[in-house]
Parts: C-alpha cells; sequence; structure tokens
C-alpha cells in the first residue's frame, strides 16, 4: 500500500489522485502512476528515467 503524504492526500480528496503530481498528466495502463519515497503519486516512467529527477525514488511497498 505504501505511505501518502498529506499534501497528496488533499490531492486525492480534490478528485486528483490520478492525475501526476509531476507533471499533472493522467496515469495510464501503458504509465500509471506509483509512489515516490516522501509519498507523492507520479507517473512509474518518472522513476526508470535516468535523466528524470525522480530517477530511482520509488516507494517500496
Amino acid at each position: 500500500m505504501g505511505w501518502i503524504n498529506p499534501s497528496q492526500q488533499a490531492r486525492d480528496h480534490a478528485g486528483k489522485r490520478n492525475l501526476c503530481a509531476a507533471d499533472g498528466k493522467p496515469g495510464t495502463k501503458t504509465d500509471p502512476l506509483g509512489k515516490t519515497e516522501d509519498g507523492w503519486r507520479i507517473h512509474e516512467s518518472h522513476f526508470t528515467d535516468p535523466g528524470d529527477g525522480f530517477y530511482g525514488q520509488q516507494q517500496q511497498d
């Protein structure tokens, strides 16, 4: 399940659960949202792109 920070919880409650906190685009079947180590929901592709600032920062459930 993992940890979600209070700011992401507020986004979730405001109807933005499936919008990436990094780029604002919706999660998709081919690029779903995962959780950062500090509790934000972002596209899984951000975690796997070495040129991205979120590279390797995915929460391990």
